[in-house]
């Protein structure tokens, strides 16, 4: 197998097509700092690669040194594409939250931001985020 890395733009046009989004609106998206680290360190490591030498087998040579070095880099952009799944679902639930506060409807969504966990209950919402400290007069009132 042989590896081309086709650059940012066209990995951009075939999901903002599988997602429903128009051309204009993918467009934008080549400007995102977390996308243009994952394409440059992605470009760089389909460099490394075709350096690479092969077996007859067609097999990649190469050194568990080495092995372990593209490892790491690919965990770095797989950290940047974390960031922006966090990012997309923070986004939604802060409109969902406005949407709902003007008692607007939502518009039906052909994405989402979805995670394994998403059935069991996050430790941040089983916490308050910041404790609230009742005022004296809010004591009394509750009190009558």
């Amino acid at each position: 197998m042989s590896w081309r890395f086709k650059g940012t733009p066209v990995y951009l046009d075939i999901q903002g097509d599988r997602l429903g989004l128009s051309k204009v609106l993918t467009h934008r998206g080549r400007t995102n700092s977390e996308i243009h680290r994952v394409s440059v360190l992605l470009g760089q490591m389909c460099e490394r690669y075709h350096r690479l030498g092969r077996t007859a087998d067609g097999e990649l040579m190469i050194q568990p040194g080495e092995r372990a070095q593209v490892a790491a880099t690919l965990g770095q952009a797989d950290e940047e594409s974390a960031k922006l799944h966090a990012l997309a679902a923070a986004a939604q639930a802060m409109i969902d939250e406005a949407y709902a506060a003007y008692g607007i409807e939502p518009p039906v969504r052909h994405h989402r931001v979805g995670c394994d966990f998403d059935d069991l209950p996050s430790p941040a919402d089983l916490i308050p985020i910041r404790r609230v400290r009742e005022s004296a007069k809010a004591k009394a009132a509750a009190a009558k």
